[in-house]
């Protein structure tokens, strides 16, 4: 049992060295991508793909000056973050030690996870602050998005509320805030 681990980067990391862990956390979602969406399709993750697909990382210069043009805070929660991933992935380690329990379908859930958490974050990391904060605004809509397929999913199965929801499904791109209504009030006109 091989175990590649994300990069950790320490606590008395400079700028550059937490670039080059970020360059070397997308190398590690490269290695990891395409078993990462195999799995996720086994396991019937709900989307395909489960692990975006990583934008081409800017060239060396160019990508360090714009990642160095960044707030202090902005580089504050990426360090963090890098430094969760790397933590939740050693606790899977930790937890799964055996190889049969490495390649449980537990383990291999926290082992995507990881993978997708860290492509989303090196997916921002690099972007400039307007692209990264229309980005992040994006990837909530879409959270909420699959928050209220779910939820509507999981009611549409409950007998009593089935015809609330009957005939009414909408298309996944055009749910919104009045679908959140009809789920939590049902219909004022009865």
């Amino acid at each position: 049992m091989e175990i590649n681990s994300p990069p950790y980067p320490r606590t008395s990391c400079n700028l550059s060295e937490l670039y080059y862990a970020l360059r070397e956390l997308h190398e590690w979602v490269e290695d990891h991508e395409a078993w990462a969406n195999m799995q996720a399709v086994e396991l019937d993750a709900p989307e395909t793909p489960f692990v975006p697909k990583l934008p081409a990382l800017p060239p060396e210069e160019l990508g360090k000056k714009r990642y160095m043009s960044q707030g202090i805070p902005d580089m504050f929660i990426v360090w963090q973050a890098v430094r969760v991933i790397r933590e939740k992935y050693d606790d899977v380690v930790r937890n799964y030690e055996s190889e049969e329990d490495w390649e449980s379908r537990a383990a291999i859930y926290y082992r995507i996870t990881a993978v997708r958490s860290a492509a989303l974050l090196v997916s921002l990391a690099f972007l400039d602050g307007e692209k990264r904060e229309a980005k992040s605004a994006e990837i909530v809509k879409k959270g909420k998005k699959n928050l209220l397929k779910s939820i509507r999913k999981q009611l549409e199965d409950i007998p009593e509320l089935r015809d609330m929801f009957k005939g009414n499904a909408k298309d996944d791109d055009t749910l919104d805030d009045d679908d959140y209504n009809r789920l939590f009030h049902g219909d004022d006109d009865e």
